[in-house]
């Protein structure tokens, strides 16, 4: 019911659907206080020598951006493929190719900054190779069908991150991308690596460092930012490749820098909503 819906909905034109944005904008900032204050606390954390200027003029910019990536990704129910590859440009390309025709699968790191579907759709359409991305799955059916509807129009795939080994292993040898956006918070269970982000210290996911290793998979990174409303640019840079140090962390740190420079290059694209800092490092660790 809810896919159909929106699917119809999808249909306006985006001009019509970023009508909708003030509003899901308003609705959001006063009746969502619980992610409000998340949003607050996380850049005062973030910005702690910018003090409160940063926060007043971030904070309206943050909710219409995340507003328009909400209609965004509605409209990703039913977006032509010609209109998103001209809304999503697409450089450094022939760093994945080079592995790709070598027969080499390629770890694509992304990061929630954006609109994360959009970037994925884009590499989908990029590349004459599968894309696999590895996410967790919503508790909430409805929204896990319109997701996957989205994730796998042009040829991608999900794998749910509980059977990554099981999928990757399957297709080990096999030319492709798999993509992950590990820049969130890792849970308890989580093997994590702690290292200073944005003025605090921070927990992140190992997997991409494991898999990587486990595999020898090269690894890149795909930047997004925003050149203007429903236009985006993705940049592709090497971030390693094998042979890998067994006990070096120069994979995952090397991706937390590229998401931290690109953060700070355009702080209102971020996913702020999220509560990236509730987990602390432990005493012993």
């Amino acid at each position: 019911m809810l896919a159909a819906a929106l699917t119809l909905v999808s249909r306006l034109p985006l001009w019509a659907l970023y009508g909708l944005s003030p509003l899901i904008g308003f609705v959001l900032y006063r009746f969502v206080p619980s992610r409000r204050a998340i949003l607050l606390t996380n850049l005062h954390q973030a910005f702690p020598d910018q003090g409160a200027n940063i926060v007043n003029n971030l904070t309206p910019v943050i909710y219409r951006n995340y507003a328009d990536v909400a209609v965004e990704m509605v409209k990703s129910l039913t977006i032509p493929a010609t209109d998103l590859q001209r809304r999503v440009k697409i450089t450094g390309a022939e760093t994945i190719e080079h592995y790709l025709q070598n027969g080499q699968p390629v770890l694509v790191t992304v990061a929630h900054q954006c609109n994360i579907e959009w970037l994925l759709l884009a590499l989908c359409l990029r590349f004459d190779y599968p894309l696999e991305a590895i996410y967790r799955p919503l508790s909430n059916r409805s929204l896990e069908a319109v997701m996957s509807t989205i994730y796998t129009r042009f040829g991608g795939t999900l794998i749910p991150d509980r059977n990554v080994v099981a999928e990757v292993m399957q297709r080990r040898s096999k030319p492709r991308l798999v993509s992950i956006a590990p820049d969130q918070a890792p849970n308890w269970q989580d093997e994590t690596y702690w290292t200073t982000f944005l003025n605090q210290e921070t927990g992140f996911f190992l997997a991409p460092e494991i898999l990587a290793k486990f595999v020898r998979y090269p690894v890149v990174f795909v930047g997004m930012s925003r050149v203007g409303r429903g236009y985006y640019h993705a940049d592709i840079q090497p971030l390693a490749e094998p042979p890998y140090q067994k006990d070096d962390h120069s994979v995952v740190e090397r991706y937390v820098r590229a998401v931290e420079s690109q953060i700070a290059a355009q702080p209102a694209d971020w996913f702020w909503f999220h509560n990236r800092w509730k987990r602390k490092r432990p005493l012993y660790s």
